[in-house]
């Protein structure tokens, strides 16, 4: 988690900054608890592309994760970028998001969009060759805001992984619970962040629900 994570280098968003994906210590668990069944939903893949990572790059990052998970025998579910909502971006509208969340980035909409065209490709490839299911989006699941969901979206959203990685939600919550379950997340602290170039961590799992699941952020 983490808003415009990178999957192989540090990332920033205003005065906070993340590790990439693969320094990420998940890993270390994961290979310590490997007994345990994994389920691995590989998204928000496009973030790389803003912070100017080549196309063939990020196929390799990518790759790399789903090697890793592999060896974790976890049953993974790849996602693609959101493509049929960045077609209906417009210049004017890029311009504005590039500026606020990426403001590094200098592609054009023109050069953005044929990077996110091909990298598409290639996801559509890779789940092909390793006969691993990839989540389209929807476009009703998104506003103004061309790469995150609405809030409102987020339960139809998690249905749908699950279900794509041959498991079920055990409940039906209601939107409002839904809501105030996404609120509660996005309080939580990770692992390990920088703030103000100081180091900063905190103890895991960092939440805890009414049925005894526990979450961890890295």
């Amino acid at each position: 988690m983490g808003f415009g994570r990178s999957y192989g280098q540090e990332s920033h968003f205003f005065l906070k900054k993340n590790s990439g994906i693969f320094q990420s210590k998940i890993w270390d668990v994961l290979k310590h608890n490997s007994q345990t069944p994994t389920t691995a939903f590989v998204t928000d893949i496009g973030n790389d592309l803003a912070y100017e990572v080549p196309v063939e790059t990020v196929v390799e990052w990518i790759e790399t994760c789903l090697d890793r998970l592999d060896s974790l025998a976890a049953r993974v579910v790849l996602s693609d970028l959101p493509m049929s909502t960045l077609y209906d971006v417009g210049e004017a509208r890029y311009r504005l998001f590039r500026s606020v969340l990426f403001p590094g980035c200098r592609l054009t909409w023109t050069e953005m969009l044929a990077r996110a065209e091909r990298l598409s490709e290639r996801l559509h490839l890779l789940s092909e060759s390793r006969n691993t299911p990839i989540f389209i989006v929807k476009n009703e699941w998104y506003g103004l805001d061309p790469i995150h969901p609405r809030m409102s979206s987020y339960l139809a959203i998690w249905r749908d992984l699950f279900a794509l990685a041959g498991a079920k939600l055990n409940e039906n919550p209601t939107q409002e619970n839904h809501r105030l379950l996404t609120w509660y997340l996005r309080a939580l602290r990770p692992e390990s962040w920088s703030m103000f170039s100081i180091p900063r961590h905190a103890q895991q799992p960092q939440g805890r629900l009414h049925d005894g699941t526990t979450i961890s952020l890295y």
